[in-house]
């Protein structure tokens, strides 16, 4: 407190001295919010003007300068004052004959954070609306020419980014449509369709185009991170409109195909407390079509008895009720709820298939090694060494050495951490999220310069691309380049299977 005081008094001495200072310069003095409205309204670069005078008259060996400059910028704007300054800057901004003028402007109110942002929303409001009525107006004639001025994204050239337009419009609406920290209100979707429909008319590739679309709709809908479902089919129906049935077909499929899905579960639940009386409220299933979802085949696992009891169970209704079908479990998009039952204190954790097959073997058994693990689950050692890592990071389990075909590992009895080990947990699942983007990336990136190559030299030049202190493993590296052969980014070569090409 005894500092405030101090800083006020000697801000109010220092003002004092500057309007002293600015009466024998004849320049004008503010002493109340009114006069300062009205001074405003005279000149929207009043604050601006005091700085430069400032710069101009105080000499700047000395801390008066600095002092001042920096009093001007921290001073606070009334809402009054704001909307004075943001309508006169609305008139420069509207007006492009007043582009050297508005250049002039810029320089000094860049330097005060809430005006700088007021101008530059104006700028970018008045080039939206100006591009938007040019484009509304253009005759036929100039159609083609829009069109080429798009596809050849010129904007992109220049700031060397390699994705084609087709891929970084799937990417905006992929954006757009999944969830995040802020809800998307009707109003804000309907101008972002309005966008994304007008770039998507232009677009000459609009095949390549679906396929990013379709499957980044895939992860959205398998992973519940669409924001929306009436988004999606709104956005769906647009395209249809555009393209035609053929084009959105097997969209529309995958969309209802999470409508039925729903209604099967609630359907087998209720089967169940009817037939069982059993409460499976923890349960939920997607039944999904084959020839649209577009899915790897999944590698022949071991399930544990807890969790195959479920899943043959419910083949059995299902059949029951679509005769000729074929069920095919897809475990590596699967994921379920564990409770842990052996601490004082009861805790769920939410894990993948392959997770919940590994922990579930503890059940039986409090020390197994690498091998039991393997041989009781099927997992592929390679795999089964990144789940492991995992579990061993999150301190689920525990092992006395590194982690080796011959380690011993067991549960950890004591895995639940303080609050403060919580959030250090949390910022290394981000860390480890950020080197899986940097990772994919860095192979994309290569891949889009190469088109082909050898697997193993591909390995090679992603860790040639890292620092010291981040060094990919190769296992990690493996497991992202299947990743991204399974999303379409690369496929091998059908004679030689160490050779990858690039797609797209």
């Amino acid at each position: 407190m005894d500092d405030d005081i101090y800083m006020d008094s000697f801000e109010e001495k220092f003002l004092d001295i500057a309007e002293d200072f600015y009466c024998r310069k004849k320049l004008p003095i503010i002493e109340s919010n009114d006069e300062l409205l009205e001074y405003l309204k005279t000149t929207v670069q009043n604050i601006d003007f005091e700085i430069n005078q400032a710069r101009a008259y105080l000499p700047e060996e000395k801390p008066t300068l600095r002092i001042f400059t920096d009093l001007l910028k921290k001073k606070p704007f009334s809402n009054n004052i704001l909307n004075v300054i943001v309508g006169k800057l609305q008139l420069l901004v509207s007006d492009e004959n007043n582009y050297q003028e508005l250049t002039a402007l810029f320089e000094p109110i860049r330097e005060l954070i809430k005006l700088k942002n007021e101008l530059l929303k104006l700028i970018e409001t008045h080039i939206y609306e100006k591009a938007m009525n040019t484009i509304e107006s253009i005759n036929d004639d100039l159609i083609n020419g829009y069109a080429k001025f798009i596809n050849q994204n010129p904007v992109s050239k220049r700031i060397s980014i390699t994705m084609t337009l087709a891929e970084i419009l799937a990417r905006y609406c992929d954006s757009s449509l999944r969830k995040g920290n802020k809800a998307i209100k009707n109003d804000e979707w309907n101008e972002k369709l309005d966008n994304i429909i007008i770039i998507f008319s232009y677009l000459n590739d609009k095949d390549v185009f679906m396929k990013f679309y379709q499957k980044m709709l895939r992860k959205r809908l398998i992973d519940q991170l669409s924001v929306s479902e009436s988004y999606e089919e709104t956005l769906i129906l647009e395209f249809k409109k555009k393209c035609g049935y053929e084009y959105t077909s097997k969209l529309e499929q995958m969309m209802k195909d999470i409508r039925l899905s729903e209604d099967l579960t609630k359907q087998y639940r209720t089967h169940q407390k009817n037939t069982h009386g059993n409460e499976i409220n923890f349960f939920s299933v997607m039944v999904l079509s084959s020839n649209c979802w577009l899915f790897s085949q999944p590698s022949d696992i071991i399930l544990p008895i807890e969790f195959k009891t479920i899943y043959d169970n419910f083949t059995t209704f299902y059949l029951s009720k679509h005769t000729g079908r074929k069920l095919t479990l897809l475990h590596q998009y699967s994921k379920g709820e564990l409770q842990i039952n052996f601490t004082t204190k009861k805790h769920r954790v939410q894990v993948s298939t392959y997770q919940m097959m590994i922990l579930l073997l503890f059940n039986q058994e409090l020390i197994l090694t690498f091998e039991q693990i393997q041989d009781k689950t099927q997992i592929c050692s390679e795999l089964l060494l990144e789940i492991l890592s995992g579990l061993l990071k999150s301190k689920l389990l525990i092992t006395n050495d590194s982690l080796t075909s011959n380690s011993r590992i067991k549960l950890a009895q004591n895995f639940v951490r303080p609050n403060e080990q919580k959030d250090e947990s949390h910022l290394m699942k981000t860390t480890i999220d950020e080197h899986q983007m940097v990772i994919q990336a860095a192979l994309v990136r290569i891949m889009k310069q190469e088109r082909t190559l050898k697997h193993s030299l591909l390995i090679q030049q992603v860790i040639q691309q890292f620092t010291s202190n981040f060094k990919p493993d190769i296992s990690s590296i493996k497991k992202y380049i299947e990743i991204l052969i399974e999303k379409e980014y690369f496929r091998r070569d059908s004679k030689d299977k160490d050779t990858l090409h690039y797609l797209a």
